[in-house]
C-alpha cells in the first residue's frame, strides 16, 4: 500500500479525549499549539468573512480552536462562500440548463438539456466544507467521538481505573 494512504492518524489530544480505546502508545512529542483565536487571513470574500465571524465563537466555545488554525479555518470559510455562490446561481438559473446545438455556418439546430455546472461546484464545496467541519469536530458524528473534560470536574473513578489499563484478574489477593 502506498505511504500516506488509509486513515489519517488522530491527534494525540483526540486520542486522550476518547480515552485511547486502542491502548496504543501515545505520541508524547506531538506539537501542542497554543489555544486561542487565530488571526483572520487577508483576502477572504465578504461571505467568507461573515462565516469566519459566525463560526469562530462556536469553535472557541467547543475549546478546539488554536492560534495556528487560521489557514484551515479560512479554507473552510472560502468553501462555504463558494457553496453559497453556487447555490445562488442554482436558484437563479435552475438545476437544468439549456445548451444550444450549433451546426455548420453557425446555424442553430436546437438545444439540449444538461446539469447546471453550479450543481457540481456546490457539491464539491459541500464535500470540502464537511472535511473541514469534521477536522474541527463540528459534525454530529465527529462530536460523538470526542469527550472533553470540563475544567475542575472530578474524574469518574471507574473511568480512571479503566484508562489505567488495570485488570482485576491480574491482582493477587493477599489474605
Amino acid at each position: 500500500m502506498p505511504k500516506g494512504s488509509g486513515r489519517r492518524p488522530l491527534p494525540t489530544a483526540v486520542k486522550k479525549l476518547r480515552g485511547n480505546p486502542g491502548k496504543r502508545r501515545l505520541n508524547d512529542k506531538e506539537p501542542a499549539p497554543s489555544p486561542g483565536e487565530p488571526k483572520m487571513p487577508a483576502g477572504l470574500s465578504e461571505e467568507a468573512k461573515a462565516e469566519w465571524h459566525s463560526i469562530v465563537p462556536e469553535l472557541r466555545t467547543l475549546g478546539v480552536l488554536t492560534t495556528i488554525d487560521g489557514k484551515a479555518l479560512a479554507a473552510y470559510c472560502h468553501a462555504f462562500a463558494r457553496w453559497m455562490e453556487a447555490e445562488f446561481e442554482i436558484r437563479r438559473v435552475g438545476i437544468i440548463v439549456q445548451e444550444p446545438i450549433w451546426g455548420v455556418n453557425n446555424v442553430l439546430l436546437g438545444v439540449k438539456y444538461k446539469k447546471n455546472p453550479a450543481v457540481t461546484i456546490s457539491e464539491s464545496a459541500m464535500k470540502l466544507m464537511k472535511s473541514f467541519l469534521v477536522e474541527f469536530g463540528m459534525t454530529p458524528s465527529s462530536r460523538s467521538r470526542v469527550r472533553i473534560e470540563k475544567p475542575g470536574a472530578e474524574a469518574d473513578p471507574l473511568d480512571a481505573f479503566l484508562a489505567a489499563g488495570a485488570n482485576p484478574a491480574d491482582k493477587k489477593h493477599v489474605n
